[in-house]
């Protein structure tokens, strides 16, 4: 076991929550209000409430402090409707009539685990300090863009962020922007991942067309040669990276889009309100998903894979288009508020052992068991493990499948009395079903990314999937109490639990949230062994 030391810096950690957050304010700097200023600070610190096991890196045990992230953002909202009337840079949208507005994000971020966390974090960094020195911290000009309003027309150029759809928690078409997971994972709030991306948006609105209302178009680009972000891989070594055994998780390349036209990101959107209470939308695009495809990678021509050098496995991000709709009704008998989304994937890469990591499943020079053990100790690892019983012969580079995938959410939003529990406030309950369907399903489908317990034997896919989520919320003493349970079921056997609760005490907030997973070590149980408890304290402005 590990001192008794290492536990108490955990609780340090705890206690700088309370210390390290700066102040922030908003303020109009003129008296029409139309230029406003803007900050907001917050820290967040979290304990590991379990060890690790598996493949998890680096080995963590109940105590360790596995994050301290500070986070600074300064906002600019201008509405320059009141600039003088002799401003000639402004003239033309004058003359025009063309309403213009700005806004301007910067976002400052520091994690300080590798610095003066627990030393296992902090050899994780001399390990490999030029890309952690350059990953735990970063100063963003994290949104800016422009907004052009003429009658109809709505038009916003620059880093911005568009989310489209109804579904909460898990994304369907709401996939345009990336997610940044290298700091949280899903253990954060999906608003909080997305990352913005340079592009040309916009919309017209058509008005009332007999029933339907506020009929509106709406599309986006975002130039391939301009902006071929994608989530990035959290570095190996992170809290929050992929359980990867030891020799793969180096021999792994990012392959990024190139920065092409045929890799830009595009979309339409058709939506408006049927009567007074069905709002629904059409949508088509084109994006990258967030999770990278594998494959592995012979380099050069081997006739005898001897050598693991010449193995690699390369994460690459090819682009899907998905098409869907999506609907939310306001039931007002019940006051029930439905919502659904069901989306079409076009070619969605799966991971299929056989053809991803081919050089394992084609022929193989035989080697008796004690050149094998020979062999393995030579080499540091388990080359039964890989599923092999001796050297591959002629390996080639796998692929990437692909296969049609239909994904659907029906959830429903409700606000209701439990006056044993609270005499004063309704509670919010929410509650959503996700399902998955494969019509071409191949049953040697895999997850390709959930490796352990076993190299060889992938967690199973299932032809249809299903997940369950649920969030129950209140409020006390005014409002200035919110306590929230949120959870969510997979039934491929995962289950993730996660109450918090925030006192608000203006200008400042402070949150606990505690996170536990259990279940077989798939889907929702990527993370099994990362059970945490986080202490946030942030100063913002309402």
């Amino acid at each position: 076991m590990r001192s008794k030391g290492r536990i108490v810096g955990g609780l340090i950690g705890v206690w700088l929550v309370l210390g390290l957050a700066v102040g922030g304010e908003a303020f109009f700097v003129d008296t029409a209000k139309t230029f406003e200023i803007s900050g907001k600070a917050s820290t967040r610190a979290t304990l590991r409430l379990q060890d690790a096991e598996g493949y998890t890196y680096p080995d963590t045990e109940v105590g360790d402090l596995i994050q301290h992230r500070n986070l600074g953002l300064i906002e600019i909202d201008h509405d320059l409707k009141n600039l003088r009337e002799d401003l000639d840079l402004l003239y033309p949208f004058r003359a025009l009539d063309i309403g213009v507005t700005y806004h301007i994000l910067g976002r400052f971020l520091y994690e300080g685990i590798y610095d003066y966390g627990p030393e296992i974090f902090q050899d994780v960094r001399e390990n490999d300090k030029e890309n952690f020195d350059q990953f735990k911290q970063s100063y963003d000009l994290w949104e800016a863009y422009a907004d052009f309003t003429k009658g109809p027309l709505f038009v916003r150029v620059g880093r911005q962020i568009l989310a489209w759809g109804e579904a909460d928690v898990f994304r369907l078409l709401d996939g345009i922007n990336p997610l940044d997971s290298t700091f949280g994972g899903f253990f954060e709030d999906l608003d909080d991942r997305r990352i913005p991306l340079w592009m040309l948006r916009s919309s017209w609105n058509f008005g009332d067309w007999g029933p339907m209302h506020t009929l509106t178009l709406e599309g986006f680009f975002v130039p391939g040669k301009m902006d071929a972000h994608v989530s990035p891989w959290t570095p190996y070594g992170s809290p929050y990276a992929a359980p990867l055994p030891a020799f793969i998780a180096p021999s792994i390349r990012i392959k990024t889009p190139n920065r092409e036209w045929s890799e830009s990101r595009w979309g339409v959107r058709m939506q408006g309100l049927f009567g007074s209470n069905l709002n629904w939308s059409i949508a088509h695009y084109q994006t990258f998903l967030d999770m990278a495809s594998l494959r592995s990678v012979i380099i050069g021509s081997p006739p005898v894979l001897v050598d693991l050098n010449s193995l690699q496995m390369w994460a690459e991000y090819p682009e899907v288009r998905i098409t869907g709709g999506s609907f939310n009704y306001w039931e007002s008998m019940t006051d029930f508020v439905f919502r659904g989304e069901v989306a079409w994937f076009w070619g969605h890469p799966v991971f299929i052992p056989e053809y991803n990591n081919a050089p394992f499943f084609g022929p193989q020079l035989e080697l008796p068991g004690f050149v094998l053990d020979g062999l393995e100790g030579l080499l540091g690892l388990d080359i039964r493990d890989l599923g092999l019983n001796g050297l591959p012969l002629n390996p080639q580079s796998g692929t990437i499948p692909r296969k049609d995938q239909l994904k659907y959410m029906f959830g429903f939003d409700k606000s209701i009395w439990i006056r044993p529990l609270n005499k004063k406030s309704t509670f919010f309950v929410s509650g959503q079903y996700f399902g998955r369907y494969v019509p071409k399903f191949d049953s040697e489908m895999r997850q390709g990314a959930l490796i352990y317990p076993s190299l060889k034997d992938y967690p199973h896919e299932d032809k249809f999937e299903h997940t369950f989520t649920l969030l129950v919320s209140s409020t006390y003493v005014k409002g200035n109490l919110l306590p929230q349970v949120s959870a969510a079921y997979d039934l491929q056997g995962a289950i993730m639990v996660q109450p918090q609760v925030q006192y608000i005490w203006e200008p400042f907030r402070f949150t606990v949230q505690y996170t536990n997973i259990m279940g077989s070590w798939n889907s929702l149980a990527f993370f099994r062994d990362r059970d945490q408890i986080a202490f946030v304290f942030a100063y913002m402005l309402n």
